[in-house]
């Protein structure tokens, strides 16, 4: 913001993962733990993008050992 006195808040919010997004990913013969590291996976894509390569790349790959085994 380029005026000095405007005041510019953010705000932020997650959710749980719908039972209906999982739904349409059974559907298609993807199983839930697939199915939830896509969903994560789009949903922070926007901001690994904006990393470094190097960093993206571990970030990526940290995200996959954390996810897992979390679902079932």
């Amino acid at each position: 913001v380029k005026n000095p006195s405007a005041r510019v808040e953010h705000e932020a919010s997650t959710s749980k993962i719908g039972e209906d997004q999982l739904f349409y990913f059974q559907q298609r013969g993807i199983d839930n733990e697939k199915a939830v590291a896509a969903i994560i996976g789009g949903f922070c894509k926007d901001v690994f993008n904006e990393l470094p390569l190097e960093f993206a790349a571990e970030v990526n790959q940290l995200m996959s050992l954390k996810l897992e085994g979390t679902v079932g």
